[in-house]
């Protein structure tokens, strides 16, 4: 009898054993591009689709960023096809209202040591830069966080009415940014210090408080508000009181 396997894809061997690997050991066992391709595997069987995660998580730089594309983007990249950005688009969706839904309400951000607490598991994704805006609301219990990619302007007016939106959206009182850079030192020019103390007094406008803004580069950070980059009002009583507590040891009842 002729061997059945015999013309049998060299993919097909690939894509169970990448299965089993993430049921038996997690997915963190898997690499960035590995968990985009089990992902898109769902969608198309019987493809090798490791080259497109590969393309995709060099495109945007990182899983989450691939999640948050849209359509369009995630189009312009090779091999792509429109069956496959609609999956990928979906599921970023779908991890979002997962991720609302299941907030990490014992995560909270009152002082700057909790967010150092949130940070820390997660600087590997300042390989590329980006920017995170997290969500706390009146308590200062963590909402949600977006993962805004690589902008080329992240204080740009499309970036700023996302923030707000997503900021209302989810009953936010107060954010704070993640910027991830590629180099030392943790800083940011001054037309970037204007926009973004343009942006806090945007948000504020809405009744939401610009916490912070800390700055990332995959081993250090640096916090805008304890340097005294982030500049506040001396009149300003509710942000006075908000920039003690949150430049100490925050509340913990």
């Amino acid at each position: 009898m002729p061997n059945a396997k015999v013309g049998r894809p060299v993919w097909e061997g690939h894509r169970k054993r990448l299965r089993q690997r993430m049921e038996r050991e997690g997915w963190d066992a898997l690499r960035p591009h590995e968990m985009v391709e089990l992902v898109l595997n769902y969608a198309v069987p019987r493809q090798n689709l490791s080259d497109v995660a590969r393309a995709l998580v060099a495109q945007f730089g990182s899983v989450g960023s691939v999640f948050s594309a849209d359509r369009e983007q995630l189009l312009a990249v090779e091999g792509m096809t429109q069956t496959l950005a609609e999956w990928v688009e979906i599921t970023g969706g779908l991890m979002r209202a997962y991720y609302d839904i299941h907030a990490e309400s014992d995560q909270r951000l009152s002082c700057f040591q909790e967010v150092l607490a949130f940070l820390k598991p997660r600087l590997a994704d300042a390989a590329v830069p980006g920017l995170w805006a997290l969500y706390a609301d009146f308590d200062f219990n963590l909402i949600t966080y977006s993962d805004f990619g690589s902008p080329d302007d992240c204080w740009n007016g499309t970036v700023a009415r996302r923030m707000m939106v997503e900021a209302i959206n989810s009953d936010a009182r107060y954010v704070y940014l993640v910027r991830f850079v590629d180099e030392a030192p943790l800083s940011l020019p001054e037309g970037d210090l204007t926009r973004l103390q343009a942006l806090s007094e945007t948000l504020r406008a809405a009744d939401i408080d610009l916490v912070d803004c800390v700055l990332c580069d995959g081993r250090e950070v640096a916090s805008l508000r304890l340097v005294g980059r982030l500049k506040v009002e001396e009149g300003d009583a509710r942000m006075l009181a908000l920039r003690e507590q949150y430049e100490g040891t925050g509340s913990r009842e």
